[in-house]
């Protein structure tokens, strides 16, 4: 019956991708003709990139009022969000995985954001709430650890935030009340004067306890507010400096263990991020980008029982600056730079092993697109990075492209990376986990084929075909010491990621995304990845009404074949591998600058989680971590 249920989408997938539609002037994620900076550090249409990467607009941010740059990525295929809940801010931390790994790299601006020492997840984003600032978000899939460090095994999410640029100031407020005691106020304000261009945002959301697909209510409570401004000025000639700063703060109230548990754990997270940014063009042929950054994050989680082994307080900080030039010629684009960065525990009442650990990494990388001929292109690159704990590694890589035609593109790639412990791998020594200072870092390499292509002018799409070797796989698990991070041998994942676009008239537009997953996930065990995923979405615009339908289908979702306690899986986890959960929406412009919307997320009132348990004595009924059932919002914008 599952086989059948999976050519039933797939047929489903195929036929969609011949009815479904694109709005000319939206730009959906998957679009070919967007230009982006990710895959190669220079700007470029996806179509010519020669890697997997997809776009989330501020149009699709915009229309289906996302939260969270979470709630953003994870209808793009090959992104897995594990929220514990209602939200990726309700828990001290949500796994990311892309293309089956968690070694993901989070950057805004090109800067990261990413928080080595924290358990279960490098990427906070959940605690990325400022939306309306977000020009777009480019999610690169596949390793890019030649340009964007050592823990770019799975991918790279690049958040872009804007830069105004058309002379005028605008402010928008929001407004809106949903289903379980929701509430979200937003104000933003840009503008553009006399050389100077802003930003200003800030954010404050409500959420209380929900009910899950069971009609079962799920302790949650969540009050969160967030703030974001930039400042820059254009010093002509394509140059510009930029001055940004971000806070979040929120305190939040989380079930002990599992939405069935009646016990209250609260928790408090605190993080802010100030960068200076400086773009220069030197000459017609050469620009230089110089970057400085630092990161902060408190997090107090469970601090109502002082003392149990659960409680957390833990201060993280990152300070980093990078450089990069960038040198073009008639067919041929170099590109050199460096990374450094130091991740730091400055404090960590649990845990005194990591109190005052740091780990620093400096890497310097340049990279080659060359352009053989007319068809041929080839993009050699290699990265020489130094890790204090682990020393001098070198990751090199290899992408040739070959575009039949300005519709046509296909590319195969060679990529290594290596991972080193992280600083709570490493060091952690609390909850009956001892301190493994003996971890050798996960090393590895990834091909990739992939093809992107314009069908005509109501068509694209694009496919990617990966197979992912690594050794020295660092999982949770038991040793003659006692129960430790240990490296647990050697993994081989493969996987597919497909999308279409398809433009169906001027209003109806649409999306169709599938992956698929096939390799051993005992990285993280909690994690379940499923094997096979369908995005689908179709949306309406005309010049007052805009409406949206996504729907995302999870089929054989694995789960541990033995689960961490040494024993078979249980047959609850099977029964809810597969689901489908569906989500509606719409915009209506009562005036020119007034919109009223409204959406209902779960429309079906699915059970389901997105994030389990690997033991087989914990069920649905247990210790999982529902999502919410059916709820509703409706807000409103006024933008003046």
């Amino acid at each position: 019956m599952k086989k059948k249920y999976i050519a039933a989408s797939l047929a489903a997938l195929c036929a969609a991708g011949g009815a479904m539609t694109v709005h000319a002037e939206d730009m959906p994620v998957y679009t070919l003709d967007q230009v982006v900076v990710t895959a190669n550090r220079e700007p470029e249409k996806v179509i010519d990139s020669n890697a997997d990467i997809s776009v989330v607009t501020a149009k699709d941010i915009e229309a289906n009022h996302y939260k969270s740059v979470a709630d953003a990525v994870k209808q793009v295929p090959g992104v897995v969000i594990a929220t514990r809940g209602s939200s990726s801010q309700t828990y001290f931390s949500d796994p990311i995985t892309i293309n089956g790994s968690t070694n993901v790299v989070v950057m805004v601006d090109g800067m990261r954001v990413n928080t080595n020492g924290l358990m279960g997840t490098h990427s906070q984003l959940g605690i990325l709430t400022n939306m309306d600032s977000v020009d777009h978000i480019e999610v690169l899939k596949g390793s890019a650890s030649t340009l964007y460090g050592s823990d770019a095994a799975g991918g790279v999410i690049n958040i872009i935030t804007k830069k105004p640029t058309d002379g005028k100031v605008h402010t928008t407020l929001d407004l809106s009340r949903a289903s379980f005691d929701g509430e979200k106020y937003g104000l933003y304000n840009e503008g553009n004067k006399d050389g100077f261009f802003w930003t200003i945002e800030a954010n404050k959301q409500i959420q209380g306890n929900f009910k899950d697909g069971w009609g079962r209510h799920v302790i949650n409570h969540l009050n969160a507010e967030s703030f974001a401004g930039k400042i820059g000025y254009d010093l002509g000639n394509d140059s510009s400096v930029t001055l940004s700063y971000e806070k979040y703060n929120a305190d939040y109230t989380r079930p002990d263990y599992g939405s069935n548990d009646p016990t209250k754990d609260f928790g408090k997270k605190d993080s802010d991020r100030i960068a200076l940014q400086y773009n220069a063009r030197i000459n017609d042929r050469l620009t230089n980008r110089l970057s400085m950054y630092q990161n902060r994050y408190h997090l107090q989680d469970d601090y109502n029982n002082a003392g149990s082994s659960g409680t957390t307080d833990l201060r993280l900080k990152t300070r980093g600056i990078s450089d990069q030039l960038t040198y073009t010629m008639e067919g041929q684009t170099i590109i050199g730079g460096f990374d450094l960065y130091q991740d730091s525990v400055p404090y960590y009442a649990e845990v005194a092993g990591m109190q005052g650990k740091h780990a620093t990494n400096l890497g310097f990388y340049v990279q080659d697109k060359w352009d053989i001929n007319d068809r041929w292109n080839v993009t050699p690159g290699v990265r020489v990075e130094h890790n204090t704990d682990y020393g001098t590694r070198t990751t090199p890589s290899l992408t040739v492209g070959y575009k039949i035609s300005d519709n046509t593109n296909y590319y195969a790639s060679y990529k290594k990376f290596f991972n080193a412990p992280s600083l709570m791998q490493i060091y952690y020594d609390n909850y009956h986990t001892i301190p493994n200072p003996d971890l050798d870092p996960e090393e590895g390499y990834t091909v990739e084929l992939g093809a992107n292509h314009i069908f005509d002018d109501t068509l694209s799409g694009n496919i990617s075909v990966y197979r992912q070797f690594a050794k020295n796989l660092i999982s949770w698990g038991y040793s003659s010491k006692g129960t430790q991070y240990l490296n647990t041998g050697k993994t081989i994942n493969t996987g597919v990621n497909m999308s279409l676009t398809k433009k169906f008239s001027d209003h109806l537009s649409g999306t169709l995304g599938y992956s698929y997953f096939d390799g051993d996930i005992r990285n993280d065990s909690r994690v379940y990845m499923p094997k096979h995923e369908l995005n689908v979405g179709l949306n309406y615009a005309d010049k007052k009404f805009d409406a949206y339908i996504n729907g995302r289908g999870v089929m054989d979702r694995y789960t541990s074949t033995k689960s961490s306690y040494g024993v078979s899986e249980s047959k609850t986890m099977k029964d809810y591998s597969s689901f489908w959960v569906w989500d509606i929406g719409a915009d209506y412009k009562i005036t020119k600058e007034a919109t009223i919307y409204a959406r209902v997320n779960n429309v079906f009132d699915q059970f389901y989680t997105n994030i389990g348990s690997s033991s087989p004595s914990y069920g649905p009924s247990g210790t999982w971590f529902a999502a919410p059932g059916r709820n509703y919002e409706v807000g409103m914008q006024y933008r003046f």
